[in-house]
């Protein structure tokens, strides 16, 4: 937006036009406006420049009068009083104690004729209302007073929107900007998380921070502890307040875990106070309006233009009913009558202090101000932390990473005294976690935010910092030593070994610096001058946060109130009806609105929320956990129950079954959770929402569980370590295809228990088989009927997983003693197979869970180099491993480690081949090699570009690799080679001749290449098969699918190609990462077609959703065809496109906006080539199956109302499109073209013989329906 050039005498515009300067020796005749109207709901930005030698501001407002039919003579000097009495005008000054130079003001007018006003991202209220929205308004300033410039600048949306709203999307957004609309509150809200080994000094350190005394019996901290909350000013250096948790509350055991909400007490005040402060301001404004606006003398009733009842007349009378006649009483210290009776009695006691404070500083400043002015409610952000002590034993880490965000300030903290690099023993520790050194435990936690909650700091490319900002505390530094000037020595020298350990590292960013070495326990109650640096640096830290200060709107804040109200009655979750209720009684009854605001607290870690309307979430749907800590007391009865040893225990032999297999009964189930029973079927499901268990099937062998019809579990966290004792799980055989995931140093114990949640899950549902052994760093799987596979988990210093892929001769149900040794290497397929899922697996737990982890697939190296740490070729020591990346090896043939360059071949025989369908027949231009007189270049001139290539390759290769050895092997005689030698390019004459006496076929070119394999020539290879996939015409469909459907999908696939359609499908042979992305974004730009293979899977496959949503922004033609059994539309995004498509049921007739009329499968294959022909033409060429081509008649989209006039004995439903057919046409067209048969010479003749030959559009179930 620009200033229009229309505007007073002392207004200069800049060349833009998007700056208005003043000249500063005159005060008036500064009037401005916009170039053009402001857009109902459109933002408007202006920056202010200011100077102090005179008083008054800026005057702000609209007008309806186009600027272009006005004359910068006949303008008045100022607009209020001036412009204002006019018909069409509205203006109003604003404080010049609101606004400074460089002072930002953000107006927008909403859809119920109100100006809004930002002052400085604050929101100041309705600046103006009653403004007619069916007319345009120009933006109108009166550069007055100390303001001497206004400057057009960009707005910037979602700056000040919380992050986790914007990701919801547009509709949460819109929900969002909203409630706005009725107040906000600017909150400083924010978490401590104190963390680090156990019984280093946590609980310690958040009481010194605190001002509480030290307590040489503190006891340990049992899971989280959310006791404690304080509060301090951002600019002015007080002591931290305890606020939230009273003293008398610490003696109920129940409400040490209250707080997560915020103490409702406080919450209610902070609601009252931001009522008041809106209802302050606006009392205020109408104030400042009506000084600044007096009556004129001899002004008459005006009716407003197009108005010919005076409504505007009526307006202001209605509104001059209301208490704005008051407020003429602020300066007097007096309130609305009106407003006594109508506001709550808090808000209305808040609303007097606050008129009275302003009195007191006008009579004040009287004196001094030739004008008084009300002064600014001015308040110093004060900021609430909720301090989170974690336990330090690594059983909780698991549940510790669900309450990490990057809305939050982490401390790790370590003793000084303990050795940084030697592991740490203790003697309650529950596993080798516990067990690590400081330097091991730092990284864990630096990698494990860094995974969890990692943002940007900030919006900007400069930027470097990482957030959440993480501080690095040492505690007990007096014990170090008693001297001080050692004791500092010693302290620099740990620092800067951590110093140099995190240097390089990704998380890096995140550290705040310097460290702090603090003594938690002084004499007489003294305070470590570190712990008062460390409390600055901290409050200086949370100041830069971009999420401090951000709008909450004032609804919000009630709604939170009253959810704290429900957990101080001891209330842990709700239903969402009754969240409903509450919002309904607050004034918000939008269903929309309730759901974003559940999923911001979600996303917030306040509360716990999963109202997805995907089909894995129905049982979660109805349910709010209001107390996540209550939660997670839950799950760690099941991941950290131990059973009673005493004989008289009933259960002690499910208890056993549960320590030393990890298989949870649902007996032993009730009783740990005997006291939440009602709540049983929720949380089970959330524990299964957060891979902590899975369902355990029944099999036909499993008589006593079918008998008893109980449920079982597996609980991965709780699985007993493998032995070496125990049975062998596997021999290793050099036919196995062993490859890895490599997580790049961080592996956390709880993500591998993840991954074999939903391994376990994933093959119970594809065969129903359970898994071997379970032990919790190696499980053995089934796979199908010839193969097992094997999840491990290396050693902590590696930081990956094996996998072993295992071909057995039988089912693997036999002992595996007696099991024959499989003669062949694990069937490609199905290496694919298992590489497919895990590489599903992870990335959903990456986009779900942890977005910075960073993984890849990879195998061992081959090259045999010679290892630095034995000096052995061949060293086959883990440490002493180097690995390639399995994509690039799937993709090259020849790849480069860090010793040479390595030949692939073998790692692609474990690989589904590529299908390439390159070259097309005749390859080459016919010619004869006696026609080029030596000069094979000169003379045939159209040779394709790769054969040029591969005879440059083959004439600079070496002995025995040239294309004399070449021309040996394809059994070229000696009288041929010499003629061969006479060409200029022997090499490029050799590879023509062959392809053009061998057929000319691209057979011609596939032999060729098996020649040059066996003169180890890969890269000639490379380059053919990168020339056929340039070869390859564009697809005519792209199928999108997920992995588990592939088989009956490749039926669909093979009947499309048979009669002519080219198919792009991914069937795992190209690997993943970039190369296989940059393949699909092809496939999908190059097709015609998009058959979306539906399945429960694929809606919730974040692959599948990426391909659709690029379809769809192609605008590529969707086919949605649906192989199991799915809610239509789909929930989630795909919703949006797929709501107006007709779907195929292969799976019988089809439900709401089905054409599943036949049960038959053939019919249904027909079907989808009869829709693919609509938009594609088949190639006759490869054509092979023309019954199913022609059967597959052309159906042409008419409407009802036409089928009714030529077949009246069929009714057709409403909306329904009925297709006619006419498979002559289709005869006579293909290849060339698809006539249309309602062309103007033909259409009569062929719709009368269509109707002969179409089916019903209708089945027998519909008719009745």
């Amino acid at each position: 937006m620009k200033f229009h050039s229309t505007h007073g005498s002392a207004v200069f515009l800049s060349d833009n036009q998007c700056s208005a300067t003043k000249n500063e020796t005159i005060f008036s005749n500064g009037i401005v406006f916009s170039d053009q109207p402001l857009p109902i709901g459109q933002k408007a930005v202006v920056e202010l420049g200011c100077s102090f030698a005179s008083s008054g501001s800026i005057r702000v407002g609209v007008t309806i009068h186009d600027p272009s039919k006005l004359k910068s003579h006949d303008l008045p000097k100022y607009v209020v009083p001036f412009l204002t009495c006019r018909e069409g005008y509205w203006a109003r000054p604003i404080s010049e104690n609101l606004v400074t130079s460089g002072s930002r003001l953000m107006l927008y007018i909403t859809s119920l004729g109100q100006l809004q006003l930002f002052i400085d991202d604050n929101h100041r209220g309705v600046y103006l209302g009653g403004l007619p929205v069916d007319k345009p308004l120009w933006l109108l300033f009166d550069i007055y007073g100390n303001t001497k410039s206004v400057k057009f600048v960009k707005p910037v949306d979602d700056v000040h929107k919380p992050k986790e709203i914007v990701a919801r999307g547009t509709e949460a957004v819109r929900a969002y900007e909203e409630a706005c609309k009725f107040g906000t509150r600017p909150v400083y809200h924010t978490r401590l998380m104190l963390i680090g080994q156990d019984g280093v000094g946590k609980t310690s350190l958040k009481n010194a921070l605190v001002g509480e005394r030290h307590n040489e019996n503190e006891e340990k901290t049992d899971g989280i502890d959310l006791s404690t909350c304080c509060s301090f000013h951002l600019n002015g250096r007080t002591k931290w307040q305890m606020s939230v948790v009273v003293e008398e509350d610490l003696d109920e055991p129940d409400n040490r875990k209250s707080g997560l909400l915020g103490n409702p007490d406080n919450l209610e005040e902070e609601y009252n106070r931001a009522l008041a402060t809106n209802i302050v301001q606006e009392l205020l404004s109408q104030q400042r309006q009506k000084e600044t606006t007096p009556p004129i003398p001899g002004s008459r009733t005006r009716t407003s233009v197009g108005s010919k009842d005076g409504s505007r007349d009526k307006d202001r009378r209605r509104r001059q009913s209301l208490p704005t006649t008051s407020s003429t009483d602020v300066r007097a210290n007096s309130l609305p009558v009106e407003l006594i009776g109508e506001v709550p009695d808090p808000v209305v006691q808040l609303v007097q202090e606050m008129l009275n404070e302003i009195s007191t500083n006008d009579n004040k400043d009287a004196s001094t101000k030739s004008r008084s002015t009300p002064a600014p409610i001015v308040s110093l952000p004060r900021v609430v932390l909720n301090i989170w002590d974690f336990a330090g034993r690594a059983v909780y880490y698991t549940t510790h990473q669900v309450f990490l965000t990057h809305r939050a300030v982490y401390i790790i903290v370590f003793n000084l005294t303990h050795d940084l690099n030697i592991n740490r023993t203790t003697e309650d520790s529950d596993s080798e976690e516990d067990d690590v050194s400081v330097l091991a435990c730092l990284d864990f936690w630096l990698r494990c935010i860094h995974a969890h909650a990692s943002e940007n700091a900030q919006s900007s490319i400069e930027n470097t910092r990482l957030s959440p900002p993480i501080f690095i505390v040492g505690t007990h530094q007096n014990s170090l030593d008693p001297d001080p000037v050692i004791r500092q020595e010693k302290v620099e020298e740990k620092f800067e070994a951590i110093r140099s350990f995190i240097i390089g590292k990704p998380y890096v960013h995140h550290v705040v610096t310097p460290f702090f070495a603090v003594e938690n326990n002084l004499d007489n109650n003294q305070e470590d001058d570190e712990i008062g640096m460390l409390r600055e640096t901290i409050e200086n830290t949370v100041a830069k946060e971009i999420y401090m200060g951000e709008k909450m709107p004032i609804k919000w804040l009630r709604f939170e109130k009253q959810l704290a109200h429900l957990v101080k009655d001891g209330s842990n979750y709700a239903t969402f009806d009754q969240i409903k209720e509450i919002s309904a009684n607050i004034g918000i009854s939008d269903d929309s609105e309730v759901k974003t605001m559940l999923n911001f607290y979600h996303d917030l870690g306040i509360l716990i929320y999963y109202g997805g309307s995907g089909i894995l979430d129905n049982v979660l749907r109805n349910t709010v956990i209001l107390q996540p800590q209550w939660l997670i007391d839950i799950f760690r009865k099941v991941i950290t129950g131990k059973g009673d040893k005493s004989q008289w225990d009933l259960l002690k032999d499910k208890w056993q079954v549960f320590e030393d297999f990890g298989i949870l009964h649902e007996s032993l189930l009730n009783v740990m959770w005997q006291d939440y029973l009602e709540q049983k079927q929720v949380l089970l499901g959330l524990m299964e929402k957060f891979d902590l268990i899975c369902e355990r099937l029944p099999q036909l062998s499993d008589s006593e569980t079918i008998y008893s019809k109980e449920r079982m579990f597996y609980v991965p966290s709780h699985l007993a370590a493998y032995k070496h004792s125990d049975k062998r799980l596997y021999v290793a055989k050099e036919t196995d295809t062993v490859f890895y995931i490599d997580f790049h140093g961080f592996l956390p114990e709880g993500l591998f228990h993840r991954i074999l949640t939903r391994t376990v899950r994933w093959t119970q549902e594809q065969e129903n088989k359970q898994p071997y052994s379970m032990f919790s760093r190696v499980t053995r799987f089934y796979l199908d009927a010839e193969h097992d596979f094997v999840l491990e988990m290396m050693p902590k210093l590696f930081n990956r997983i094996k996998v072993v892929v295992l071909r057995v001769a039988e089912p693997s149900g036999a002992d595996e003693d007696q099991v024959e040794e499989p003669t062949e290497y694990p069937n490609p397929v199905s290496c694919a197979k298992i590489k497919n899922f895990l590489e599903s697996a992870v990335l959903d737990l990456k986009e779900t869970w942890m977005k910075r982890i960073s993984y890849r697939f990879c195998v061992e190296c081959p090259c045999g180099r010679t290892c630095s740490l034995h000096n052995k070729d061949h060293c086959v020591d883990k440490k002493c491993l180097h690995f390639l990346d399995l994509d690039e090896c799937l993709t090259n043939r020849v790849v480069c480690c860090e010793h040479r360059r390595v030949k692939t071949s073998a790692i692609c025989k474990c690989f589904p081949t590529p299908e390439y369908q390159g070259f097309s027949d005749p390859v080459l231009p016919p010619f004869s090699l006696e026609d080029t007189c030596g000069n094979i270049e000169k003379h045939s001139t159209k040779l394709p570009e790769w054969i040029k290539g591969a005879a440059k390759l083959l004439n600079g290769g070496a002995e025995n690799q040239d294309w004399l050895a070449l021309a040996k092997h394809l059994g070229y005689k000696n009288a041929q080679i010499e003629k061969l030698c006479d060409d200029l390019n022997p090499g490029l004459a050799l590879i023509a001749d062959w392809i053009i006496t061998s057929g000319n076929t691209p057979l011609s070119v596939d032999t060729l290449c098996v020649y040059l394999e066996k003169i180890e020539r890969d890269d000639v290879i490379e380059l053919i098969h990168r020339a056929r996939e340039t070869n390859v015409e564009p697809p005519h469909v792209f199928i999108s699918y997920q992995w588990d459907s592939q088989t009956e999908v490749k039926s669909m696939r093979d009947k499309l190609e048979r009669v002519g359609f080219s198919c792009w499908m991914d069937i795992g042979q190209m690997g993943g990462g970039d190369q296989l992305n940059m393949r699909i974004e092809e496939g999908i730009r190059n097709s015609k077609v998009v058959i979306a293979c539906l399945s429960p899977k694929y809606i919730v496959s974040h692959h599948c959703n990426q391909e659709l949503s690029l379809a769809d922004l192609l605008n590529k033609t969707i086919i949605p065809v649906v192989f199991d059994p799915i809610p239509w539309p789909p929930p989630g995004g795909m919703a949006l496109i797929f709501s107006q498509l007709v779907y195929i049921n292969m799976k019988g007739i089809g439900g709401h906006g089905g054409t599943g009329m036949h049960a038959d499968l053939e019919d249904k294959y027909r079907e989808v080539i009869q829709r693919v022909l609509l938009h594609a033409t088949p190639d006759m060429n490869k054509c092979i199956d023309t019954e199913n081509l022609l059967n597959s008649e052309v159906k042409y989209p008419v409407s009802s109302q036409e089928h009714c006039t030529s077949d009246s004995s069929e009714e057709s439903l409403p909306g329904e499109t009925t297709y006619f057919v006419d498979p002559f046409s289709l005869r006579e067209s293909i290849p060339t073209d698809i006539r249309n048969p309602f062309s103007d010479d033909g259409m009569r003749s062929r719709r009368s013989e269509a109707v002969e030959r179409v089916h019903v559009s209708k089945c027998a179930v519909c008719v009745i329906l």
